[in-house]
């Protein structure tokens, strides 16, 4: 047993690195969010500003239901999963909004690709609009997502993908947020 658990300490304390794509064609600049146990993934809109989504469990996260049953519930079973968007005019409202104790990465991405995925995660927030609350905790706008809230598919888990979209590679194992970007 002491074993599996010095495994899993290291497994749980070594970082996820994010390879971003090398010379992305039209690049822009997305920003990963580390917020502790969860990160965000922050894109340009057409509009010049940013837009940030995140993804977990509706009531966790997007109702701050944060008690022990909520909890529990969110890690053992399947739940129901929430986007969460929050629009920022420009980068200093960015800035502005994230907090001193926050980790912010940022990396050059294929503007195609982030348009892309940005259109998608849009009309992935916009077919469940019916459902929209705003938390003011975390000043984000969520939706029901069609997608369940598990520990083997949770708000990292879901980054990944989107990163993925946007042609990055991520390598190690990922279960809460502790990111790095590989510097070219």
């Amino acid at each position: 047993m002491a074993i599996i658990g010095l495994i899993a300490g290291i497994l749980l304390a070594s970082p996820a690195i994010i390879i971003p794509p090398v010379e992305p064609v039209q690049p822009v600049t997305a920003y990963v969010v580390d917020v502790g146990l969860h990160a965000r993934l922050v894109l340009p809109d057409e509009e010049g500003g940013l837009v940030q989504y995140a993804y977990g469990d509706w009531h966790y996260f997007a109702l701050h239901q944060q008690d022990w049953g909520s909890g529990i519930a969110a890690l053992l079973i399947p739940t129901q999963g929430t986007l969460g968007r929050r629009k920022y005019q420009d980068i200093a409202e960015f800035k502005q909004g994230i907090g001193n104790h926050i980790t912010v990465l940022n990396f050059a991405v294929s503007g195609v690709q982030a348009k892309k995925l940005q259109k998608s995660l849009e009309q992935r927030f916009q077919q469940n609009m019916n459902t929209q609350v705003f938390n003011p905790v975390n000043q984000m706008n969520f939706v029901k997502d069609d997608m369940e809230y598990t520990i083997y598919h949770n708000s990292n888990h879901e980054l990944v993908v989107w990163l993925e979209d946007l042609d990055c590679r991520v390598e190690g194992f990922v279960l809460l947020a502790n990111f790095q970007v590989k510097s070219s």
